[in-house]
């Protein structure tokens, strides 16, 4: 505990069927033989296989908060946040891997600049592959557009994305964002207590761009760490439904949209998304006839499944908008 009693950090665990992944993510934060100063509060959304009472047999410093049905990411998180103490909260999936010494920099940063809100650090496959989706800009038609025909990979410093550019994580300096994923964001506690907690209206996806957007209208900044690294095994629980989840992802956005966009606005960004789906579903078409890795095949049926569900919610709008 810290002088005051109250815990300088919160770690937010939400699992659901996570498997090994949990184990591996508890034990990589050292919650066996937990620093003082920490807690971690672990939320089960009615998993069925064994991985929560593997990790509370194995970890009894953790705090277990059980649900009897999946409540999804932003209720699950709102759930331990109102009995989460620290001065710092942590939300962390359960897929990923997070050295204590770069959790401790990342409050250290915190600490040393008091006009940021919320930091994230680079997110890395644990093969070494870069995560795009670690951190980035509001979705409006220019960054959708830019992001749809890989215009922020192509003039990284003059377009803005969706997504940060690869580029920006190499220079291993802070980088001002708007958002940075809810895998691993850490945020000041003082900012759920000014701003509210996650908008329960996503079951999962874009809560955290949604949040940010919140935190920066409320004064404060929102940066990216490229100099610390967290070990991401993206979609662990997304690829226990596939499809389902890959349309979930796209659904929030169109959630997003229709809470700030007029139906037009909403029309062409589906129409840009639709797009953009399409060039990388050609692209790992074209890869997977190429090379024939299994990666390939799984990411081709990703895009296609954006691809419809982009193509479904354009049709949705166009017809609330003639009705």
């Amino acid at each position: 505990m810290s002088e005051t009693g109250i815990p300088a950090l919160s770690i937010i665990i939400i699992n659901w069927n996570a498997g090994d992944y949990l184990h591996a993510c508890l034990e990589q934060l050292g919650a066996g033989a937990l620093p003082s100063a920490w807690e971690i509060i672990l939320v089960d959304n009615a998993s069925t296989d064994g991985s929560v009472e593997a990790a509370i047999r194995d970890f009894p410093a953790v705090r277990w908060l059980q649900n009897n049905r999946n409540t999804g990411f932003a209720a699950a998180n709102n759930q331990a946040l109102t009995v989460a103490k620290g001065r710092f909260v942590l939300l962390l999936n359960p897929d990923t891997e997070a050295d204590p010494d770069i959790v401790r920099a990342m409050i250290a940063y915190l600490q040393e600049h008091p006009k940021v809100g919320i930091v994230g650090p680079r997110l890395m496959s644990s093969k070494g592959r870069l995560q795009g989706g670690a951190a980035g800009y509001d979705p409006t038609p220019q960054t959708i557009f830019d992001y749809a025909f890989f215009l922020y990979q192509i003039f990284p410093h003059s377009r803005h994305s969706l997504w940060l550019g690869h580029s920006f994580y190499a220079e291993q300096r802070p980088i001002r964002v708007d958002w940075v994923s809810g895998a691993a964001m850490m945020v000041r506690r003082e900012i759920f207590q000014q701003v509210g907690l996650l908008d329960e209206r996503f079951f999962m996806y874009v809560e955290d761009i949604e949040f940010c957007r919140r935190v920066r209208a409320a004064g404060w900044q929102v940066h990216v760490l490229p100099m610390f690294t967290v070990i991401h095994h993206i979609g662990r629980s997304a690829r226990q439904r596939e499809a389902a989840f890959y349309a979930a992802n796209i659904k929030s956005m169109d959630i997003d949209y229709r809470q700030r966009f007029p139906p037009l606005t909403v029309l062409w960004l589906h129409i840009l998304g639709s797009i953009g789906f399409s060039l990388r579903y050609l692209l790992y078409t074209y890869l997977y006839w190429r090379h024939g890795a299994p990666v390939f095949a799984e990411l081709r049926r990703q895009w296609s499944t954006c691809v419809r569900t982009s193509v479904h919610l354009a049709a949705e709008t166009l017809h609330r908008w003639l009705s």
